[in-house]
């Protein structure tokens, strides 16, 4: 493929220690990682800027939303580290070709519980009840190369390849 073209998940299934859940809804929530960083000022600085500080993020988490309340979703609420996988089938246009392929993506994290909002009840409608989980861990794979992983325990921080705390690793 000379210009592939990411264009959408076609599909995915989420499973808990290696059970596949099923019942949650069409979507969701992934972590944002935000860095967390300094305001730098002083003699020489001509105003102010941020530095963020490599290889530390603030607090992640994954919601997971169900269409009713489930044991699934009372399980995860057991104070205990899980590991959750979402595995997925991403489509992408190869223009140069003019074919649709598709590419495996896999997301492993270990997580804590942190929130389960029971939602509503209502006849006829979904009670929308959702876990709110902390992510300790996460590794992303798309098709078969490991493209990130991140373990804030054990100050792990590998993007494309490059190991970004190593150097602070071997230091303290």
């Amino acid at each position: 493929m000379v210009n592939p073209i990411p264009e959408k998940v076609v599909n995915f299934n989420l499973y808990d220690e290696g059970e596949k859940m099923i019942g949650i809804t069409g979507e969701v929530t992934l972590p944002n990682f935000e860095a967390m960083s300094e305001t730098i000022s002083g003699a020489g600085i001509a105003g102010e800027y941020e530095s963020p500080t490599p290889g530390h993020f603030s607090s992640m988490e994954i919601e997971i939303p169900y269409r009713t309340v489930n044991g699934r979703s009372t399980k995860l609420m057991t104070p205990t580290a899980k590991t959750i996988i979402l595995r997925g089938s991403q489509q992408i246009n190869d223009s140069s070709a003019g074919t649709i392929e598709y590419q495996p993506v896999k997301i492993t994290m270990k997580v804590v519980p942190k929130n389960l909002n029971l939602g509503t009840m209502g006849v006829g409608q979904p009670s929308e009840t959702a876990n709110t989980l902390e992510i300790m861990y996460i590794k992303i794979v798309i098709d078969g190369e490991e493209v990130l992983e991140y373990d804030k325990l054990n100050f792990i921080y590998v993007v494309d390849g490059q190991d970004i705390l190593k150097k602070v690793r071997d230091q303290i």
